[in-house]
């Protein structure tokens, strides 16, 4: 027992507790910096390391402070006199040493501040770039097991020519991937967005809220094509399966189809949900191809630039093989688009007429033509058609391809339209879950917040919408006008500049400056033509708030008026998110405008009728 409380007594004198505590709190804070450096770095190897080294430099601490000599505090002053007595030299301090308690400590503390400066100066982020939040959807959602984004393959060797078969390949292996209702794949928005920032594979997967991630390469030998892939669980960067082809590129169909099988297979059981593409969605053009890769990027650009660029590359690509399914429905999709963004030249009739004769094109030449469905249903929500058809095409497109966020963005604005707002937004968040960095999807949300009076979710998503891209306008007028419906029209008037004349006068009104608002309204007629019809969409803009400020104040007639002029030029002149919304409250009710909105809304109907033959 003498032995034991000796030892005791010697590790209580050469502070051993003391060191043994400092290292382990030490290690810890070491321990998980170096965590997310691996995790930052992809470098799953680290922290295993590191946790080695940490345990052997505890065994050489502990060694090295048990032999570290420290003063007894214990000895007599008999002892001490005595030595002084033998000599008359002064005994030096003893050593200090390296592994005091005091620089141990020093030591720790300098490793914390160190931590703490490295983060929070931005040197070093713990979980990557800081846009990675971007993807955060209205509503929180776990992430599912049988999820996957498709990243584009990675083009070896840089060759131009080949960029668009690397870019084809990973659009084709999404749409198919997209087909399995049991799996959730990420739109390819979403997928090329992401790339934009300097992400790890764990990091790309929390952001999207995805389980796997399928990312490979293509390179191009003469006519042969060499396409590798992987899938990996992000979580663990176990590879769950990884292959590779080596075929002509006669075969890039069957290989797309091959892969996008297997991917599935190893994801769910499901895989009879991957469908062989029809003929009529094939071809073996790759002129035709690629310009209908680059209409359907351009198409996820919403904008009337992007809506142009979008319609000329497809128009190329149905020119060069006319019996190209998909060539007419993405024709269909963006002249429907163009009805809200605006055609230069075009009014709103006109560009009815011509997206549903895609959309009819699309669906003779491929009966399960999602696009095409998914087009013609979003084109008769903005008709006021009537509901039942419209839903039925919104259905079968999503039984083709239940991952398509357009689809059910789209039929989220048709379930708005008939008031069934909870089912409304349960599919505008399956959207936005599918495609959480499309600033379209966003915007869409945002409009149906208005029409159902959820001003703070219309607010946040034009606020998500702007940061996504924020040279689009139409966000920033829906967040001005969610201010002013919820009641706060000197916010609204800080969110404006001079673009938005009418709802700048709305706002003043809505403060009491009723002459200001007044003055501001008669400049903007000043600046319309003499007709009384707009001569361009620019022009339909000003008459929808000219006739949204008469509906604000509670003029019937004005409103009317202008109602019908804007009307003229389009049938989506002032949205129906808009007419249901707030803004028409103090008119709803009035006999006189709901006869006169019904009499504009017949000629709108004859008018679309008409345009169809």
């Amino acid at each position: 027992m003498s032995g034991l409380r000796n030892l005791i007594r010697e590790i209580h004198r050469r502070s051993m507790w003391q060191v043994t505590g400092i290292y382990i709190g030490g290690s810890w804070l070491a321990y998980e910096l170096i965590n997310q450096i691996a995790e930052s770095a992809d470098q799953p190897w680290l922290p295993n390391v590191a946790l080695v080294l940490l345990i052997i430099g505890f065994v050489i601490v502990l060694a090295a402070a048990y032999v570290q000599e420290r003063p007894s505090q214990d000895v007599s002053q008999e002892t001490v006199e005595a030595s002084s007595a033998h000599t008359t030299v002064e005994p030096a301090p003893a050593s200090a040493g390296l592994f005091t308690a005091r620089n141990i400590i020093a030591a720790v503390v300098l490793v914390a501040a160190t931590l703490f400066t490295v983060i929070n100066t931005g040197i070093w982020t713990i979980g990557g770039s800081e846009n990675a939040d971007l993807a955060a959807t209205p509503e929180a959602v776990p992430p599912d097991a049988a999820s996957v984004v498709v990243l584009t393959l990675d083009n070896i060797g840089g060759r131009e020519e080949v960029a668009y078969l690397s870019e084809g390949i990973t659009e084709e292996i999404t749409a198919q991937l997209a087909r399995v209702p049991q799996l959730k794949v990420i739109s390819r928005t979403s997928a090329e967005a992401i790339g934009e920032y300097n992400l790890t594979i764990p990091q790309i997967a929390d952001s999207l809220g995805v389980e796997h991630v399928l990312e490979g390469s293509v390179q191009l030998f003469g006519e042969q094509i060499r396409v590798t892939a992987q899938l990996i669980h992000a979580e663990t960067d176990n590879h769950l399966w990884a292959d590779s082809y080596n075929g002509p590129l006669a075969d890039l169909f069957t290989l797309q189809e091959d892969i996008a099988i297997k991917v599935a297979s190893a994801l769910t059981s499901a895989v009879g949900g991957i469908r062989e593409i029809n003929e009529g969605s094939r071809t073996e053009d790759p002129v035709a191809y690629e310009a209908y890769l680059i209409g359907k990027s351009q198409l996820h650009n919403r904008s009337t630039a992007g809506m142009l660029a979008a319609v000329e590359a497809f128009e190329r690509s149905i020119a060069q093989d006319p019996s190209y399914a998909p060539g007419y429905a993405g024709l269909a999709m963006a002249y429907g688009l163009l009805i809200t963004y605006g055609h230069p030249e075009l009014n709103g009739y006109d560009l009815y007429r011509l997206g549903m004769g895609m959309a009819k094109r699309a669906i003779e030449l491929d009966v399960d033509a999602a696009e095409a469905y998914a087009a013609r249903g979003y084109l008769e929500t903005k008709a006021l058609s009537p509901a039942e058809p419209i839903e039925a095409d919104f259905q079968r497109a999503l039984e083709l391809s239940p991952n398509s966020a357009d689809t059910h963005g789209w039929y989220g604005h048709l379930l708005v339209r008939e008031g069934r707002y909870d089912e409304a937004f349960s599919e505008s968040g399956m959207a936005i879950e599918i495609d959480p960095l499309a600033p379209g999807k966003r915007n869409g949300i945002a409009l149906d917040a208005i029409a159902s009076g959820r001003y703070e979710v219309a607010i946040r998503e034009a606020q998500r919408t702007i940061t996504l891209e924020p040279t689009l306008v139409l966000p920033h007028f829906i967040q001005a006008l969610a201010n002013l419906l919820d009641r706060r029209p000197d916010t609204c008037l800080n969110l404006l500049d001079a673009s938005s004349p009418g709802l700048q006068a709305m706002c003043q009104y809505s403060r009491g400056e009723v002459a200001r608002s007044m003055e501001m309204l008669d400049s903007l007629k000043s600046t319309l033509g003499s007709t009384n019809e707009p001569a361009s969409h620019v022009e339909m803009l000003s008459y929808r708030d000219i006739a949204m400020f008469y509906a604000w104040i509670g003029d019937v007639d004005q409103t009317l008026d202008w109602l019908e002029g804007g009307f003229a030029w389009s049938h989506n002149a002032v949205e129906f998110r808009f007419i249901d919304s707030g803004i028409f409250d103090k008119v709803r009710e009035d006999s006189s405008f709901r006869s006169g909105l019904e009499r504009i809304r017949t000629r709108m109907r004859e008018r679309l009728l008409e345009a169809t033959g």
